[in-house]
């Protein structure tokens, strides 16, 4: 058992590693059309998808939860002066990206904020928390800081603020503020600049640092800042989480990938549209990138004049695709919920949406592999002089970056396969934590599980299908 558990948690983690230094997001746009025969690729990822799903019709509901049980608890994990340190060092670390951002050199290429913020934060890091868990809630920029400062004043480090943020608004800071960010990466003129970078960033640190200290950093972390909401979901992917025994003791423990969110508490309303708002940004990134999307707005791809041209349709087209795929979403959970005879389609429709979090880190990966690519050098030229001081910290002072393989059938190819594959792996390993999630639902009535199911099931498909048109649509800007 032991065995076959270790197996079941490192394979998937060897996967995914292989694919995080390429996972990276970007601020700038490149395009290119893969001339290759991608309908076959599009069928067939499409197909292997609706085939997981009858095949898992076809499975016990039992069997899918009990295939997810068991873990191993590995040695136990240090706290008090080593969680310290961490946090410390990721404070440390934001500021003084800070300082590049203002002091560096003002070529965005070359300087670290925009390179580390976008190339490596935003979508990197984000991956890398389905791997290795949640160590975000350790490495935030607002943890140390908070907590010298409640030393200070003589009050528990971890203890609530004096205002107690309401049931009813949790949640929506966060939305508020994931949507914010997602406007200012994809939509607005100058996400690059690094003054202008530096700037809106600080303004994010303050209020985080402000609700930290008005509700609690428990409190805030949890329920208003976005990127340490999408990290806590996301690590619910990860075989390696950290638990905390009765006495303060913690131990790693090691289990199969995706088991917690079986075992997770349905995400409220706001949650629940905060993920949907996760996944519906990365898909509109591609979408406004592909001909069709340019087209439909009268614009000629090949002779793209700036993002001002399209400030104002991509600004409409961010929102409607997320309250596009909410409404498809509560329909599908909605319909499902009437198919099993279930009147109240509440507790579906927070606890289902878990199902999408393997559908979310897989277009991370598939959306910003080729961009990361080429960026991904451009991070450790910067990385290299910080300062444009003519530093050479890494000795990469004679590096050149390249964008040849582009240009090349075999590494293009090679680049759509790995696309389709994570796309398509991503949808599969969905269907699976949905199986498990509906029994929960089903009250161990197979056949009205089964029926449940189906709705969700489809837009499953359907979003797979939609996913791998992306990735094959020519694109430009």
């Amino acid at each position: 058992m032991r065995i076959r558990t270790i197996l079941w948690a490192v394979l998937p983690c060897i996967a995914i590693l292989g694919f995080v230094p390429s996972a990276f997001a970007h601020t700038s746009e490149s395009g290119y059309i893969l001339l290759l025969p991608t309908e076959y690729y599009l069928l067939g990822g499409t197909l292997s998808v609706a085939l997981s799903f009858l095949i898992l019709s076809l499975t016990a509901p039992k069997a899918v939860v009990a295939g997810y049980l068991g873990h191993l608890s590995l040695p136990w994990i240090p706290a008090g002066v080593f969680d310290t340190v961490l946090s410390a060092v990721g404070f440390f670390l934001f500021a003084g990206l800070l300082y590049c951002g203002v002091e560096g050199a003002r070529d965005p290429l070359t300087n670290p904020l925009p390179m580390v913020i976008w190339s490596v934060g935003w979508v990197g890091v984000t991956v890398a928390h389905a791997v290795f868990g949640n160590f975000w809630s350790v490495l935030n920029p607002w943890r140390f800081p908070v907590r010298v400062l409640r030393r200070l004043a003589g009050a528990a480090a971890e203890g609530k603020g004096p205002v107690a943020l309401p049931d009813w608004v949790k949640g929506w800071p966060a939305i508020v503020l994931l949507m914010g960010i997602a406007w200012y990466e994809l939509v607005s003129l100058s996400p690059e600049d690094p003054d202008l970078l530096a700037f809106w960033v600080s303004v994010y640190w303050v209020i985080g640092f402000i609700g930290c200290l008005i509700f609690g950093e428990a409190v805030w972390l949890r329920s208003g800042e976005p990127l340490s909401v999408l990290f806590r979901y996301l690590s619910l992917l990860a075989p390696f989480s950290v638990e905390t025994k009765e006495g303060g003791q913690r131990v790693l423990l090691l289990s199969k990938p995706g088991r917690r969110v079986l075992e997770a508490e349905p995400p409220t309303v706001p949650f629940m549209l905060f993920l949907l708002l996760s996944l519906a940004t990365v898909s509109f990134d591609g979408l406004s990138m592909t001909f069709w999307w340019l087209g439909l707005n009268d614009i000629n791809p090949l002779e793209f004049p700036g993002r001002s041209a399209v400030t104002g349709i991509n600004t409409v087209g961010l929102v409607l695709a997320w309250t596009g795929l909410a409404c498809l979403y509560c329909a599908a959970v909605w319909t499902g919920e009437r198919l099993r005879g279930v009147q109240d389609a509440r507790p579906a429709l927070g606890l289902m949406v878990l199902s999408i979090l393997p559908i979310s880190l897989a277009y991370h990966f598939s959306h910003y592999l080729t961009y990361f690519l080429v960026n991904g050098q451009w991070v450790l030229i910067a990385l290299n002089d910080p300062l444009a001081t003519g530093a050479n910290l890494f000795g990469l002072q004679g590096f050149r970056v390249t964008t040849s393989f582009l240009n090349m059938p075999d590494t293009v190819e090679r680049i759509w396969q790995a696309q389709v594959a994570a796309i398509t792996i991503g949808h599969i390993w969905a269907v699976i934590l949905a199986h498990g999630l509906s029994h929960r639902l089903a009250g161990g009535r197979a056949s009205r599980h089964l029926i449940g199911q189906i709705p969700l099931g489809m837009l499953m498909v359907g979003y797979t299908l939609f996913g791998l048109w992306l990735l094959s649509s020519p694109t430009g800007g």
